[in-house]
């Protein structure tokens, strides 16, 4: 299970916190359709944590579970 990726379909206040969460374990992708925050939640992540912040809805095809 450790290999396998979880897309969170918006992030929100429960969203980003599940994503977080997801993180700690398992490769998270986080999908939301606001640009903007999308881009604030990557500049404070610095690839720190085991998420990626996408707009993109493409991205969301690469996750194992949604």
């Amino acid at each position: 299970m450790k290999n396998k990726t979880v897309c969170i379909v918006g992030l929100g206040y429960v969203g980003l916190p599940l994503a977080e969460a997801f993180s700690k374990h398992l490769k998270v992708i986080g999908y939301d359709i606001d640009e903007e925050k999308v881009k604030r939640l990557s500049d404070e992540n610095n690839n720190e944590d085991n998420i990626e912040f996408t707009s993109d809805p493409a991205q969301i095809k690469q996750a194992d579970f949604v």
